[in-house]
This record gives C-alpha cells, sequence and structure tokens, in this order.
C-alpha cells in the first residue's frame, strides 16, 4: 500500500485553495523541500526558492472516516472549493463546502494490491466544459488471485495489463457521468504482484497534463537494491529495467501531454524525447522513479515537484 504519513510530502499546491484545505483525517499536505524536477529541460530553470512557512498552511478535516473517505487515495479542489476525493476501490466522493460528502460515481476497477483508482485532476478549463481525469485500472479479463514468480511468458502474459487516464464529465449535480468517459492513455501494467503504481495528476499555466507513474515493480526480492533480474523464468515484474530504465515504456515516469475534447492528445515541446525518436516515448518528461505518487507544478515557475516514495 502507499504510505501517506511519515513520507508524505508537503508542498503548496495552488495556494489559493490549497493552504485552508488538507488531504483526509491522517493524509495532510506537509511543508517540505521535494525533489525538483526540471533540470533537463531548458526552459524551466532551478530556483532556489524560500522554504514555504508552517503559517501557509491550516489542517482542517475534509472527510472522516471509511464511510466518507473509503482508502483514500487523492483530492482534487473544484473551482467552487468542493473537493473530488478517490478510493482505491473505484469509489469518487465529493464533500461539498459545507463538509458534506456524497457518492459521485465509482468505477469498477481491478484492485490486486495496489492498483484500482488513484488519482484525479480537474481540467483547466472545468468552469466551462466540467471535465475531470481519473487514473485507474480497468477490469479487462485479469485473473483472479497472485501472477507466479516463475515461470514460461504464457504463464504471465495473462495477467499483462494497463493502468488507464481518462477524461470525464461531472456533472453540475455533482455526479459523475460514466457514459461521457474518453480515454486518453494507458500504461502497461504486470498485475498480480506489487507495486508502485503512482498515479498522480497536475497541470501547468498552459494547460499541459502531468501524470506521474510508478515503475511497477516488486521491489522486495533484491534485497534493498535496485530491482534487477536477469533469470529467464522470472516474472519480469521483478526487473525495474523494463519499465522506469526503459526510454520505450511509460513506466516510472512524469509524463507530459496536451489533450484535448475528445481524449486524444498532443505532445508539448519540451518533454525528454522529440516525437520519432526511435526506441522512446514522446510523452515522458521525465524519467527513472520507482513511486512518484506524488507530484506538483507550480503554477508560475512551472518546476515540477515530486515525491517518489
Amino acid at each position: 500500500m502507499h504510505r501517506t504519513r511519515s513520507s508524505s510530502i508537503r508542498i503548496p499546491r495552488r495556494p489559493a485553495l490549497r493552504t485552508t484545505v488538507a488531504l483526509f483525517t491522517g493524509l495532510l499536505l506537509a511543508v517540505g523541500t521535494p525533489a525538483t524536477v526540471a533540470g533537463a529541460h531548458p526552459g524551466h530553470p532551478e530556483h532556489d526558492e524560500p522554504a514555504a512557512a508552517e503559517g501557509q498552511f491550516q489542517q482542517v478535516p475534509l472527510a472522516k472516516g471509511e464511510p466518507e473517505t473509503g482508502e483514500p487515495m487523492s483530492l482534487a479542489v473544484l473551482p467552487d472549493r468542493s473537493v473530488l476525493h478517490t478510493s482505491r476501490d473505484g469509489t469518487l466522493r465529493l464533500t461539498d463546502q459545507g463538509g458534506v460528502t456524497k457518492i459521485a460515481g465509482k468505477l469498477d476497477v481491478y484492485s490486486h494490491d495496489e492498483e484500482g483508482l488513484q488519482g484525479v485532476g480537474i481540467d483547466p478549463d472545468f468552469k466551462n466544459n466540467r471535465a475531470i481525469y481519473l487514473y485507474y485500472a480497468p477490469p479487462l479479463d485479469t485473473p483472479a488471485g497472485d501472477a507466479p514468480e516463475t515461470g514460461t511468458a504464457d504463464d504471465f502474459k495473462k495477467f499483462d495489463g494497463v493502468n488507464r487516464l481518462s477524461r470525464f464529465v461531472l456533472n453540475p449535480n455533482g455526479t459523475l457521468n460514466l457514459s461521457s468517459e474518453k480515454k486518453v492513455l494507458d500504461v502497461a501494467a504486470s498485475r498480480g504482484t506489487c507495486c508502485h503504481v503512482g498515479g498522480d495528476i497536475d497541470f501547468d499555466k498552459d494547460g499541459n497534463l502531468y501524470l506521474s507513474t510508478g515503475d511497477d515493480t516488486n521491489p522486495f526480492a533484491s534485497d534493498g537494491y535496485t530491482p534487477i533480474d536477469d533469470r529467464p523464468n522470472r516474472n519480469p515484474a521483478f526487473d525495474a529495467r523494463r519499465s522506469a530504465g526503459n526510454t520505450n515504456d511509460l513506466r516510472g515516469k512524469i509524463l507530459r501531454i496536451k489533450v484535448a475534447e475528445d481524449g486524444s492528445y498532443t505532445v508539448p515541446e519540451g518533454n525528454l524525447f522529440a516525437p520519432g525518436t526511435e526506441k522512446t516515448r514522446p510523452e515522458i518528461y521525465a524519467m527513472g522513479f520507482r513511486n512518484p505518487f506524488r507530484m506538483s507544478v507550480d503554477d508560475k515557475t512551472g518546476t515540477v515537484y515530486v515525491g517518489d516514495y
């Protein structure tokens, strides 16, 4: 499971909205100095910025207990200051300004280990299009239970799945329009084993969408070292070279794209690899991450802050 207490990142994310809103009970936006991922991008120079003062943050309970939070994963603040928050079982909840929480909708999800519903993001033009984004694991036809640790390629292939970024419409009454889903992109996933989904969503001032993705790799069989496993009969999920270390894979990355109303997207200039570069994915903005479970984009500077667990 994702751990969000001792290792949580506190960052001033959209200060006008975030300074008075905490995450769920026990999950707080914290004041700290997370890693800055900008050095590889000439258009985004590094800045020496003062640490946020403790007084800039106020802890306000948003929702309490499992009936109001489920297994809480992420949140996003709407223009009217109501809050959307996700639970891993696929439930999207809405808490209004008065603190009343209701279920906005529920997605069918695959929920082995860490998979399920992860991040939620609000389209920059939400006031006009009411679009939101969700990152989740669709059920597909994945077998139940654990994938084998050793076997043949055919044994592992049946557990190949995806985590999906989709665009939805939130109805004016605060319910999720499930029929409005437009698939934006799929990120490969080795199912039936642990770990690292990532799944945070944010936008920059130009309207580009940023998505963090985990390395989708089991870290518990490498004695604390980087998970690398060359054994021919080993489940690929034990080797992060296929994902975080792979320029042609979307896992273990920060992705940056510009999404259109129909769910299609283009790639803005300044990502790591220009479109058409052999054996690369142009969506990649930064790479080599384990589990970038928390991420934020500074509205003014464009600097990307990442909490890599």
